[in-house]
C-alpha cells in the first residue's frame, strides 16, 4: 500500500465530505419535490400571488418596481399553474 503524505490526506478528507455535502444537498431537494402538495401550500401559494398583485399596483411605490413585481407575478402564477394544472 501506497503511503500518502498529510497533505494528501487531509485533501482526500475534505474531497469525501464536500462529496458528502452534495449528496445530502441533492437528497433534501429531491426529498422536498417530491413531496405532495397540500390544500394549505396551495392556499398559501394563492395568498403570496394576491400580496405580490397588491403590491404591484401600490401607487407609493415606484414604476420600475411595479413594472418588476407584475413580472414577478406573472412568473408565480405560470408556475402555480404548471404545479396545480389551475389558475390561482
Amino acid at each position: 500500500m501506497i503511503s500518502l503524505d498529510p497533505a494528501q490526506k487531509r485533501f482526500r478528507y475534505v474531497m469525501a465530505a464536500c462529496g458528502l455535502f452534495v449528496l445530502a444537498a441533492l437528497g433534501s431537494l429531491i426529498y422536498v419535490c417530491s413531496r405532495p402538495q397540500t390544500p394549505e401550500v396551495q392556499a398559501a401559494e394563492r395568498h403570496a400571488i394576491a400580496a405580490c398583485k397588491a403590491q404591484s399596483e401600490d401607487p407609493a411605490r415606484t414604476d420600475i418596481f411595479r413594472s418588476e413585481r407584475r413580472k414577478a407575478c406573472a412568473e408565480m402564477e405560470k408556475q402555480y399553474l404548471h404545479k396545480f394544472q389551475q389558475r390561482p
